[in-house]
């Protein structure tokens, strides 16, 4: 029997070149110095404690590994799949509550089986039914809303939650006054220091370095006590194994958000796998097999307390801009995050919620594609036009209208140009074979 076959992550396992082992030691090193402050930031988008980021980077990249044909795909939370998270299940329970965390690990066992029921059905075609344009436009607008949902860490002020960024933008121009000076100078400057330092040198670890100065200052200066809002106790420990409360009301609860997650989730880690597979051209990826690794993995994190996983493209590109070869940079950086839960946890604090707030920020400035959109406005007034709609529409009406509206427009758009398809007339050159 070939079980390479079934477990992809053998054909490298099995024949593993040495001459590896160090780019993948290092890009291992670099992208848990990167995920340890971004797994807690993205959690905290989630709306759930910043220690289920670091849950969610033990497990799921684990299984990855083995079942994925990615080498480079680096998974874990990311910004994205946090928001639609986010706006889907605090419709229906308090984000932070026992309950809401309930929802979003019974969210990532859900979106876990309709992912690998794609796998099963070969659904991998699916991913050329939303297109580039629309994606830009959906992406653009959630940096936006990302940002927005941020305002209340960063100024340190109470926001009521509201599933328009209109809402609560209105209400933070009508309570600035009441903002936390301190926490938004903390914020600002934290900001500022890493986008500085990735402006100097991409692989300097602006994040980890301003989350350890972050903790050492407020700590050392008792900031705490003065307003500045920290995370607290964090526990220690890997995560332990909790069965999701699986009921046909709570799974019908979560669908609205299960369904979209799926969708963006596949379209996101899939493109992002091609992106890098061209670029080492030594691998070929398989979409169904991806959609199975994908899935996997997020069944067997929900028993891990994870919540829902999806690839990276900032930790992508820095695990092989490190030197990656293989997935062994993923089980190192793995390995290294259940080293920190067991050992590091009491060290995070004093860590403000202002600081993860900023690196929230710098995460998302590159999800707001106007260079693109430029790039479209030139060449292809329809292309903009399916941008421009998707991200008005997410922006106005909300993230799951946003991305139903990029769904139909993709789908419409493959009908239109199918219908009409380019036709030449082609006249040969008397006396020649050209035409």
């Amino acid at each position: 029997m070939n079980w390479e076959q079934y477990i992809p992550g053998l054909s490298w396992m099995l024949k593993y070149p040495k001459k590896y082992l160090s780019g993948d030691v290092i890009a291992g090193l670099t992208v848990w110095v990167m995920l340890v402050p971004q797994g807690m930031a993205y959690a905290l988008l989630a709306g759930v404690p910043p220690i289920y980021g670091l849950y969610s980077s033990v497990i799921p990249p684990l299984l990855f590994v083995l079942f994925g044909t990615s080498r480079h795909l680096s998974i874990g939370p990311v910004a994205i799949s946090a928001l639609l998270v986010l706006a889907g299940i605090s419709q229906i329970a308090e984000p932070m509550s026992e309950a809401y965390i309930g929802y979003v690990i019974l969210s990532g066992l859900m979106i876990g089986l309709f992912q690998i029921l794609a796998s099963f059905i070969r659904l991998g075609f699916l991913v050329n039914f939303l297109s580039h344009p629309v994606i830009a436009g959906f992406t653009s607008a959630a940096a936006i809303i990302i940002s927005v949902s941020q305002l209340k860490y960063i100024l340190g002020i109470e926001i009521p939650r509201s599933s328009f960024c209109g809402d609560t933008i209105m209400h933070t121009v009508h309570h600035i006054d009441d903002a936390h000076l301190p926490t938004l100078l903390l914020s600002a400057l934290g900001f500022a220091i890493i986008l500085i330092l990735k402006k100097v040198n991409k692989k300097i670890p602006g994040a980890l370095l301003v989350v350890i100065i972050s903790i050492a200052v407020v700590g050392f200066m008792q900031l705490n006590l003065q307003g500045i809002d920290i995370v607290g106790t964090v526990p220690t420990g890997l995560p332990s194994f909790v069965m999701p409360d699986i009921t046909f009301v709570n799974i019908k609860l979560v669908m609205p958000t299960v369904l979209t997650v799926t969708l963006i989730g596949i379209v996101e880690s899939i493109g992002i796998a091609k992106v890098y597979q061209g670029k080492h051209k030594n691998y070929k990826i398989n979409a169904n097999k991806e959609f199975f690794a994908l899935g996997i993995s997020k069944i067997a994190g929900s028993f891990f307390q994870s919540i829902p996983t999806s690839g990276s493209f900032t930790r992508t590109a820095v695990n092989s801009e490190s030197g990656a070869k293989t997935q062994l940079s993923a089980v190192l950086t793995s390995l290294l995050i259940g080293l920190t839960l067991l050992f590091l946890t009491p060290l995070f604090y004093y860590l403000p919620y202002a600081i993860l707030a900023s690196i929230i920020l710098v995460s998302v400035l590159g999800l707001f594609e106007w260079k693109e959109a430029v790039k479209l406005w030139k060449t292809h007034k329809g292309d903009f036009l399916m941008m421009l709609v998707t991200f008005i529409t997410t922006l106005l009406l909300g993230i799951e209208i946003g991305v139903l509206t990029g769904v139909v427009l993709s789908v419409f758009m493959i009908m239109y140009r199918n219908a009409k398809p380019h036709i030449a007339i082609l006249g040969r050159i008397p006396d020649t074979d050209f035409y």
